[in-house]
């Protein structure tokens, strides 16, 4: 695990090496300084010489100034490390969630992986600097220090350093437990965070069922859970808090007392005494930095664990060793006996196999769950198959790089999704290097000008959180008109004008119909009318193909297609 956390620090190790030399010289300027408070005790002051006690003492108030600039310096380069690496950390994690599999997301709470990717890195930041920091300082203070009061008075040294090991013992134990902890309650950061993310999302519905207060309660059950694991961190902290104090206090007494008898018998001198009690406070120092730092580590590797965890889940979809970049497919494609089946479930497409020529278009229908989004959710490689394979122009998608791949294929889906931008930024996601110009003219083939001009203003319009200020119409020529921006071989239309009224639905169809011209389009639909004109439409049961043809060979056969579009329309008034 550390190997892998320290591959994080290569891009920065020269300033990094140059900090922690810093830290370095702080640290032995700080065993110096007592050292230098000796001498004039035991030279200087005898000589009751003012000007020189003054000289000395100004000498001093010198390098101590210049040891706080000194260590100002390495701490703001070392946190500014840190949030760098931080920054670095959560991009390669974001990138990492993003390459799943539809399929991961299906069993994943948003909320969680949120909690991973925002907090847990942030937890990571402060071990990043202070962790090599405060090991490294706290190293050559207590080296330095225990050499330093062997120095002085081997025997007062010898009592010293035996409470300070009772000390060191407890706090390996203490922390030991801390790391556990830690990790309990990051896991419930993470629970609590994914309570509070779906609620949110979901404060229409709960608002339209009064169930405001059943969220709450919801929430007060996730943080309860975390209260109590965050507790036994607080335990352990104020044991550990207490503990330095009462360790700080019995070690001053024994001190005054032991070196009291020393000097009594002529084993030690005032000064060396006055620099033994310096000493120690200077060795207590890195003790409280190790008991803080103790908190930072439990909270970090917990963290990292967790970084890790997520880190080492393979994307069940990513390039072969193989796949090549394609610039622009024609759009034969084949399915050719694929399987298929979600999670723990009976297959939703058994054994399928159709034939679609590049610029033709072919819609599916069929009841529910009978596998026409997902077919559709497979030919960008959403989902992996079971069996069989997939190909464009005769190559198997899968010796295609994903983004090429992706590249190629336009989808309007049956949910939109709108980000809390401006209309142009949410339109130019289909090109973003789109020019204003290519902007505007797909908004108009879309049908989506007429409503954005009226706009307070127009394309800079910010749309709120996922397009609430648009209605369900307004946002779905939102996303077509981001697929006319694209200008992608092969389209998919999974209910691509499901939210729109009929007038509408009529206007964006004649502009569907032209984008589909010379390009190979799936269309998934509900509303019957909308593929007449299709080429094929292909009738889909649990079984497989129930039936195949245009749409006046299947009404001519009245067959499952007939049943299906005369439920639909009584009267031939009712037809688009």
């Amino acid at each position: 695990m550390l190997k892998r956390f320290l591959k994080y620090y290569i891009p920065y190790k020269k300033i990094l090496t140059i900090t922690l030399l810093g830290a370095v010289i702080t640290s032995l300027a700080e065993l110096f300084f007592p050292m230098y408070l000796r001498y004039i005790m035991n030279d200087i002051l005898p000589l009751h010489n003012v000007n020189l006690l003054l000289k000395n003492a100004a000498i001093l108030l010198c390098l101590y100034l210049l040891n706080c600039l000194l260590n100002y310096k390495v701490m703001l380069t070392g946190r500014t490390i840190g949030a760098r690496i931080e920054q670095d950390m959560r991009r390669v994690l974001f990138k990492h969630v993003e390459s799943m599999s539809f399929r991961y997301f299906d069993n994943q709470r948003v909320g969680q992986l949120v909690s991973r990717i925002v907090g847990d890195i942030g937890e990571i930041r402060e071990l990043i600097f202070l962790g090599p920091n405060y090991l490294l300082v706290c190293t050559i203070f207590m080296l330095g220090t225990i050499s330093i009061l062997f120095y002085l008075n081997w025997q007062l040294a010898i009592i010293v350093n035996i409470l300070l090991l009772a000390k060191a013992y407890d706090s390996v134990t203490t922390n030991r437990k801390l790391k556990k902890a830690g990790r309990d309650a990051r896991k419930q950061v993470g629970n609590i965070t994914a309570q509070t993310t779906e609620s949110l999302n979901a404060v229409r519905l709960v608002q339209s069922f009064n169930n405001e207060e059943l969220e709450v309660s919801k929430l007060d059950e996730a943080a309860a859970k975390l209260f109590a694991a965050r507790k036994k961190s607080f335990d352990l902290l104020s044991h550990s808090n207490t503990a330095m104090v009462f360790f700080s206090n019995i070690t001053n007494l024994t001190i005054i007392v032991a070196g009291g008898v020393l000097i009594t018998y002529g084993k030690m001198e005032v000064s060396d005494l006055v620099a033994f009690l310096l000493y120690v406070s200077i060795f207590i120092r890195p003790i409280l930095r190790l008991n803080a730092l103790a908190e930072t580590y439990q909270k970090g590797i917990a963290s990292y664990q967790r970084f890790e965890q997520l880190m080492d889940i393979s994307p069940e979809i990513k390039d072969a060793p193989h796949a090549v970049d394609v610039n622009l497919l024609k759009g034969n494609i084949s399915f050719e006996n694929i399987t298929f089946a979600y999670d723990g479930k009976e297959p939703v497409i058994k054994n399928f196999s159709l034939d679609i020529k590049a610029g033709e278009s072919v819609a599916f229908v069929g009841g529910t769950g009978v596998g026409k989004s997902t077919l559709c959710n497979l030919l960008p490689r959403f989902y992996e198959l079971q069996s069989g394979r997939i190909t464009i122009d005769g190559t198997d998608i899968k010796d295609f790089t994903l983004s090429s791949l992706r590249r190629n294929v336009g989808i309007v889906q049956q949910d939109i999704f709108l980000f809390a931008d401006s209309v142009k930024n949410n339109i130019s996601y289909g090109k973003p290097n789109a020019e204003m110009d290519e902007i505007v003219e797909a908004a108009k083939l879309a049908e989506a000008d007429r409503f954005i001009e009226p706009l307070p203003e127009k394309y800079d319009t910010q749309l709120g959180e996922r397009g609430v200020k648009l209605s369900g119409g307004q946002k779905q020529r939102i996303a077509i008109a981001r697929v006319f921006l694209k200008n992608p071989p092969i389209l998919i239309l999974d209910e691509a004008t499901s939210s729109l009224d009929n007038e509408t639905e009529k206007a964006i169809q004649v502009a569907l119909n032209e984008l589909a011209q010379n390009r190979t389009t799936l269309v998934v639909a509900h509303r019957l009318a909308t593929i007449r004109h299709v080429d094929r439409i292909i009738v889909l049961s649990p079984e497989g193909i129930a039936e195949l043809g245009s749409h006046d060979e299947l009404m001519a056969l009245k067959g499952e297609y007939y049943k299906l579009y005369m439920a639909q329309f009584e009267k031939p008034e009712d037809v688009i």
